[in-house]
């Protein structure tokens, strides 16, 4: 099957190129998370009670998701001008540079308090890139899928992110558990960070014979048809935002915005609180952490499959039902996942992130993409996606393990307060997805017979 301009509908290489490059960069930003657990708050925020040192850390962490709306915003601007290829290979590389920065970074033993600061630069960088890569790779795939397979496609480049957090989770297994404490925190837990720089030049070198979307280039063609635009001239700050995508997108699409902002409060929260925030949670209660590494492994592993079975599933019965089913199983099983925590058993723990992450997060995060995308024109999709998606992603899931880690301290370390907010920000999810509209395209009927009855 091939489109008009005689491109094949399903490429395998772009399918490729955007789960390998999302893989890369998640494989970056996931890495902080754990190191921020397990080494930043003792290297970098040193300090009397390591829950303090612990909330520093995930301060940091937060600082990367203030970079990504802006990251959206600019580099959704320049895909939606540009294209959507050049973004892909900027936001990798700025990925690469920043977490092999932070492989090299000095302590706060050497450089004093240089070292935390350089380290919030370095993680803003990473935000940066990341508001940038994971939409432009659903929009690759989304504007490469045929309608009805854009639910199972569009959730691909969350395999990438799967995959990423399972490698770098395990290359901080495997440096903390192979190595006495003292070298892991001399020296070891620099190398999953270095080796980013390999694994960088292997997503540029997959991504490098990208080709625009059909939809993309049709845009364009759309574009060269309209009234020519005037010479380019220094046009003030205010007429530049006046006519940029970001300001069309929120003039033309308010309330498309505000949904793909609350939609995904579950997910992210969910994320990681159930991914990142526990291995705090278990280091602080005297809890062994190896039960929850393994099991965070092991769930990615899941994910790698029920992640697009639920955007499979988006196709066939609609991206409301599946992205409410989702957030609903991640309500019922919050308060139960920490009591499971607790046991240190191997397999409780697996379960408990199965059931969160594996099932219940799975639903929502397959589900979303194609409906986030399906909301908007080409013209402002990238713009739109990235700024609003990013944006929720801030308010409710980079915030999420320093609430997380606040609301521990001020409940005396017990996790109800954490159970409450995630249950706020699933009935978020519930709430605002239900209000919305359908958007996958229903199965089309076929056109009758001259002569008969439909």
């Amino acid at each position: 099957m091939r489109t008009p301009t005689g491109r094949p509908v399903f490429q395998p290489r772009v399918i490729t190129a955007a789960v390998i490059g999302t893989t890369v960069e998640w494989y970056d930003f996931a890495l902080y998370a754990t190191a921020a657990s397990l080494v930043f708050n003792k290297l970098y925020f040193p300090g009397s009670d390591p829950l303090v040192g612990t909330i520093a850390a995930f301060g940091t962490f937060a600082i990367g998701f203030l970079g990504r709306p802006l990251g959206g915003a600019y580099f959704g601007e320049l895909g939606d001008r540009k294209g959507r290829k050049h973004v892909l290979v900027l936001t990798l590389l700025l990925m690469g540079i920043a977490t092999t920065g932070i492989g090299l970074l000095p302590t706060y033993g050497s450089i004093g308090a240089w070292a935390p600061l350089l380290l919030v630069a370095l993680r803003f960088a990473q935000g940066f890139a990341a508001g940038g890569e994971k939409t432009g790779a659903l929009i690759l795939l989304f504007e490469n899928a045929p309608p009805k397979w854009r639910g199972l496609l569009s959730s691909l480049p969350a395999i990438g992110t799967g995959a990423g957090t399972l490698l770098s989770t395990g290359a901080m297994a495997i440096a903390s558990t192979t190595l006495s404490q003292q070298e892991f925190l001399d020296w070891g837990w620099r190398i999953p960070f270095l080796l980013s720089a390999v694994l960088t030049l292997l997503g540029l070198w997959v991504r490098r014979s990208l080709d625009e979307t059909e939809e993309f280039q049709e845009e364009l063609e759309r574009r060269a048809h309209e009234a020519p635009q005037p010479p380019a001239t220094r046009r003030p700050w205010r007429e530049r935002l006046a006519q940029s995508r970001f300001a069309e997108a929120w003039r033309r699409y308010p309330r498309e915005m505000i949904i793909v902002i609350c939609a995904g409060a579950a997910e992210n929260t969910g994320y990681y609180v159930f991914g990142t925030f526990s291995v705090a949670y278990a280091e602080n209660a005297g809890l062994v952490t190896a039960p929850l590494l393994t099991g965070i492994m092991v769930v990615s592993v899941v994910k790698l499959v029920s992640v697009p079975l639920f955007g499979a599933l988006s196709d066939r019965w609609g991206r409301r039902p599946v992205s409410i089913f989702g957030a609903l199983v991640m309500a019922a099983a919050c308060y139960p996942f920490f009591r499971m925590v607790d046991t240190e058993q191997y397999w409780v723990t697996c379960l408990a992130l199965v059931l969160t992450l594996g099932i219940g997060q799975s639903a929502v995060l397959g589900s979303q993409p194609a409906f986030f995308a399906e909301l908007f024109t080409t013209k402002v999709r990238f713009t739109a996606v990235g700024v609003a998606n990013n944006l929720g992603t801030v308010l409710t899931g980079g915030l999420a393990p320093l609430a997380a880690s606040a609301l521990l301290l001020w409940f005396d370390r017990s996790a109800l307060g954490v159970v409450g907010l995630l249950l706020a920000t699933c009935a978020i999810t519930v709430v605002t997805v239900a209000l919305a509209r359908e958007t996958r395209e229903p199965p089309r009927r076929p056109v009758p017979a001259p002569g008969t009855h439909p």
